[in-house]
């Protein structure tokens, strides 16, 4: 396919950019890019000058990753009912020293200008009065270094904060590249009025004032109006500050909110080996090292997580379940020229090394294709083939109604230059709430998953799970594998030798059966099709798999 010059790119292009850039801001906005991709040409590489767009998108979503993810500790210093320093942070020390005052011998707060004192008793009374409640306060520094921003907060709220006073008060400072929300004491502690605080809430998620009015319904002088408001409220000049120290600010109210239960099923360790051209690929090893071999093919964005259970289950059966990190999935290294045949060749090294001789191979979702052709380079060497829910490599089918999910898929593999950077996005602001919304929109037309789903919400947090697994280091791999399904439609099984099974849900629209089955021709020995259930069979039925290849 012919590449467009930088001029081609057009307004199109634009549109692009600048979904990404709300994506960046908030992920639940993915859609947008569905529209936004629709009037732009298929196109395989980005134009130099659309690359600064895309990096810019990635940026945004660096500054604004959830809180919980962040490796930081916030500054923060406790003080007693006296105003005197009883716990500090190196961080927060750093901070006291650079501009704001010093500590005194007795633990007293020295501040450089004499009205950030009166500022933090006015912060303390407020506090006081509102038991609770979490204060904004606003601390001068010299012209250089411009206003600090800092939450008064009670003690026993701050995690760090150990064995203080119930009457004990936390000064937190964030850190300046993270992020999170707290617009209610903002508007307390500043005076912001309603329209002033949306106002700059859209600032902060990187509207541009025009843009801003537009969304809010409003003049662009009244936008003016309403910024220069805002200025004199915060004391600040600069727009750029004013987002700068939204994002700051809001992260902190993030650190300080409960922290959302971690997901870890109990599994085997991640385990690595040297491939032959220096690479790492990592794999996970269930059940019995001597047990019938089985080796398995995560979904686009899986890693090796197989559910939970998933060990004792092949133990209790004398399996040995490998399942492996893709190329740039998890912990593997990148392949220099990914291709579902790059993949086989470096699983079949793998399944040399660790001796997994005769395994029956298991495909799950878009992991088909790599499952597939392992089989064919292996050979005789291969017991099987288990294709679940199966996405072959042809063009996704694009005629009548098409859910989100689906649209998405098509416009995806017609415009690769933009997965590396979707997918580094979604790294970064991956949530249990954005998993869960994809699998509801993957599930629309099956009303026997969506009734599954509801009485089994725990699977949300294991899908969140592995696919924080499978873009933990870098989104690489999963960019690659989607390039891999746009050059890979010339793909035949003519030299599969191994038995061929396919398991499909019968509510299955997202990735249709049929499309399967005209990419495998009469190659399948069984087509077993689940009534009541669609997209996540291969979830469902785990357990059923692992005691049909124990047989």
């Amino acid at each position: 396919m012919p590449k467009r010059t930088d001029g081609e790119a057009g307004d199109s292009i634009a549109l692009v950019i600048e979904a990404m850039h709300q994506i960046a801001a908030d992920p639940e906005r993915w859609d947008q890019l569905i529209e936004a991709l629709a009037d732009a040409e298929p196109m395989d590489e980005a134009p130099p000058a659309v690359r600064a767009g895309l990096a810019q998108s990635q940026e945004i979503a660096r500054l604004l990753e959830r809180a919980d993810r962040q490796p930081d500790t916030p500054a923060w210093l406790v003080l007693t009912a006296r105003r005197k320093v009883a716990q500090i942070s190196a961080g927060a020390r750093a901070v006291i020293e650079a501009g704001l005052g010093t500590i005194a011998p007795d633990g007293a707060l020295v501040f450089a200008q004499a009205e950030n004192g009166f500022a933090l008793d006015k912060a303390i009374a407020r506090s006081r009065t509102q038991p609770g409640s979490q204060v904004i306060l606003r601390l001068e520094r010299d012209e250089a270094l411009g206003p600090c921003f800092a939450y008064l907060v009670p003690a026993p709220n701050l995690p760090q904060a150990v064995g203080v006073a119930d009457d004990a008060l936390a000064l937190v400072f964030p850190p300046s590249e993270e992020t999170g929300r707290l617009w209610a004491s903002l508007r307390e502690s500043f005076g912001l009025t309603p329209a002033e605080s949306r106002l700059a809430r859209k600032l902060k998620d990187g509207r541009s004032l025009k843009d801003a009015a537009d969304e809010l319904s409003v003049s662009i002088n009244t936008v003016r109006n309403q910024l220069r408001a805002i200025f004199d409220k915060m004391g600040l000049t600069r727009q750029s500050d004013l987002v700068r120290t939204l994002a700051e600010l809001a992260q902190v109210a993030g650190m300080m909110e409960p922290a959302p239960a971690s997901f870890s099923p109990v599994a085997p360790p991640i385990r690595e080996l040297i491939l032959g051209d220096g690479r790492r690929l990592t794999y996970r090893d269930y059940g019995a090292t001597d047990g019938r071999a089985v080796l398995m093919f995560h979904e686009g964005l899986g890693s090796s997580l197989l559910p939970p259970g998933a060990q004792e289950k092949a133990l209790s059966l004398g399996m040995r379940v490998v399942c492996v990190d893709r190329p740039g999935f998890g912990r593997s290294d990148p392949h220099p020229d990914y291709s579902f045949d790059a993949v086989a060749l470096d699983v079949v090294e793998l399944c040399g090394r660790i001796g997994l001789r005769q395994p029956t191979i298991v495909g799950m979702l878009s992991g088909a294709p790599s499952a597939l052709q392992t089989a064919i380079r292996l050979g005789d060497e291969a017991r099987g083939v288990l294709i679940l829910s199966g996405r072959p490599p042809r063009p996704a089918r694009r005629g009548g109604a098409l859910d989100p999910v689906n649209l998405f898929r098509i416009r995806i593999e017609d415009h690769p230059w933009v997965t590396e950077t979707l997918y580094a996005i979604l790294r970064l602001r991956l949530s249990p709430n954005l998993v869960s919304r994809f699998m509801r929109h993957s599930i629309k037309h099956s009303p026997g998953d969506q009734a599954w789903l509801a009485a089994h919400p725990e699977a949300v947090d294991y899908v969140a799970a592995y696919v924080g697994e499978a873009l933990d280091r870098t989104p690489r791999g999963a960019a690659d594998e989607i390039v891999a399904f746009r050059r890979a439609r010339n793909m035949t099984l003519a030299g599969l030798t191994a038995p061929l099974r396919i398991w499909h849900g019968e509510e299955d629209q997202f990735a249709p059966l049929q499309a399967l089955l005209d990419f495998a021709g009469d190659l399948p020995a069984e087509v077993r099709v689940f009534p009541g259930m669609g997209h996540l069979l291969a979830l469902r039925c785990w357990e059923a798999v692992f005691e049909d290849l124990a047989n």
